[in-house]
């Protein structure tokens, strides 16, 4: 792990990684008919920890430090699964928003866990 304000971007990355995995995982439940009471403030906090790794994404590029274009593109994509499950909530009957979340937050997720390993692992090649 890097030092300084990189490193805490790619620690504030692996916290983001594991909230949305963990958002995935209650929207999994609440699909299944389980019960869905940390399902809203979970992935408020995930989205919330998400516009901070942008900001500070933002900030580093903004001081030199550069990544693989493929880093920012992922990354960026993140927006859309997590714009659909904010907004499924007004939109739809329960049953199908329940699956809608469950899908955004499985996207977010997977989205998430790729947008690390190629900020920290480089999968995508040198900037």
């Amino acid at each position: 792990m890097g030092s300084g304000l990189g490193g805490i971007h790619e620690m504030l990355g692996g916290i983001v990684v594991v909230l949305m995995i963990i958002v995935a995982i209650l929207a999994a439940i609440s699909a299944g008919g389980g019960s869905s009471a940390m399902l809203r403030p979970a992935s408020m906090l995930a989205a919330g920890l998400y516009l901070l790794q942008i900001v500070l994404g933002v900030v580093l590029i903004g001081s030199g430090m550069k990544n693989s274009t493929g880093h920012y593109l992922v990354a960026l994509l993140i927006l859309i699964p997590v714009a659909l499950q904010h907004s499924a909530a007004k939109r739809m009957d329960t049953r199908t928003r329940d699956y809608a979340i469950m899908i955004s937050a499985l996207a977010a997720a997977f989205l998430s866990v790729l947008a690390y390993a190629s900020g920290a692992f480089g999968i995508f090649g040198a900037a």
